[in-house]
């Protein structure tokens, strides 16, 4: 398999997962959907981030002075660089004139950040790999669906807190909007924190226990999203 090759199946494999957590969401959302040229640049304005992350995580790699400094750095620097893509893409223009947009976007951003750490951990995975035939890469790919479910459930529900905290205070002022918006990127840090430490543990009862508090986390969102939908049909 040549290098364009490798590029395009690593690309596809890193996005197509991610765009099937984006077409759940988006169908969640069917009855007030957003402008798709809103959603498209969102997604990528997340993949764009990953650009800004690598630099940024890297100095941290070097600076924290502790492993559990350097994943809660690497943590909210992640988090933060998501939200931004959001708003830059969308959550300050006129597209956001509901409390369920801000779930909208914020995943939104989160699955195009996702998709490109997942297609540059493919290319760096079949990289290093030993050069067998089309082995390498199809393992890799084969590997990379622990990784989808897990990194994928993670940029959405760290994302989606974030985006909840936007929802819970659309109404509220802008002072309460900056408290909601800090309170929710410290809690999405956290859990994303909380996630990588233990995922590092390659015990079964390890990742087994990651990945039901994952799950179980997915639900209550799932039911806060359509709270939040139902919300918004009774704000004045």
């Amino acid at each position: 398999m040549n290098v364009f090759q490798t590029v395009v199946y690593a690309f596809f494999a890193g996005l197509l997962p991610a765009l099937v957590w984006l077409w759940f969401w988006l169908h969640e959302d069917r009855l007030h959907p957003e402008p798709r040229s809103t959603l498209a640049f969102t997604f990528t304005t997340g993949m764009a981030m990953i650009f800004l992350a690598i630099p940024i995580e890297a100095f941290f790699a070097q600076a924290a002075p502790t492993p559990m400094w350097r994943f809660l750095a690497w943590a909210a620097v992640e988090e933060v660089l998501k939200f931004t893509a959001a708003y830059l893409a969308a959550i300050h223009t006129r597209f956001f004139d509901e409390p369920l947009d801000a779930v909208i976007y914020m995943m939104c951003a989160a699955l195009g950040f996702a998709a490109l750490e997942n297609t540059l951990f493919i290319l760096n995975s079949a990289a290093t790999a030993l050069p067998s035939a089309d082995s390498g890469l199809l393992s890799t790919i084969f590997l990379t669906n622990l990784r989808f479910i897990g990194a994928n459930l993670l940029h959405v529900i760290a994302s989606s807190v974030v985006g909840v905290a936007l929802a819970l205070s659309f109404k509220k002022s802008r002072q309460e909007k900056i408290v909601w918006l800090v309170g929710g990127l410290i809690l999405a840090t956290v859990l994303h924190t909380m996630f990588n430490l233990l995922i590092i543990d390659s015990s079964s009862a390890g990742i087994f226990l990651v990945f039901l508090m994952v799950w179980l986390i997915m639900i209550g969102l799932i039911l806060m999203f359509e709270k939040i939908k139902k919300m918004q049909f009774i704000q004045p």
